[in-house]
């Protein structure tokens, strides 16, 4: 929701190279990166690889947050230790799961206008 808003959306791009000029041009204006990634249903393919690395990505860093939450560590430590070390990724350091950690996000709006699991069934 957020990268729509601010147009900063990735699209991948499955069709073909004739055509894909034409429709760069119009994704650009929505999203900042635009990628050709071969023919028919090849797009769909690159979503659904990337959609499944973002929920186990985030499945990873609810996890670990809960884990550390439970042993007594500041949530907002434990992120800052975490995006300063190998545990850094998009989900702890943009979009962090737990309420009160990076501001904007849904977690720190009691979960509202998130991306929701039919968004990723999608």
């Amino acid at each position: 929701v957020l990268a729509a808003r601010d147009a900063g959306l990735t699209f991948m791009v499955g069709g073909s190279e004739a055509r894909y000029p034409d429709a760069e041009k119009l994704l650009g204006v929505m999203g900042r990166n635009v990628v050709h990634c071969g023919g028919v249903g090849t797009g769909e393919a690159a979503k659904i690889c990337n959609n499944m690395l973002l929920g186990i990505s985030m499945i990873g860093v609810s996890e670990t947050m809960n884990l550390g939450i439970k042993l007594g560590l500041d949530p907002k430590l434990l992120a800052k230790i975490l995006n300063m070390s190998s545990g850094r990724c998009w989900s702890s350091e943009v979009y962090n799961p737990c309420p009160g950690i990076v501001e904007g996000v849904p977690s720190s709006r009691n979960y509202e206008g998130g991306f929701g699991s039919a968004l990723m069934l999608k």
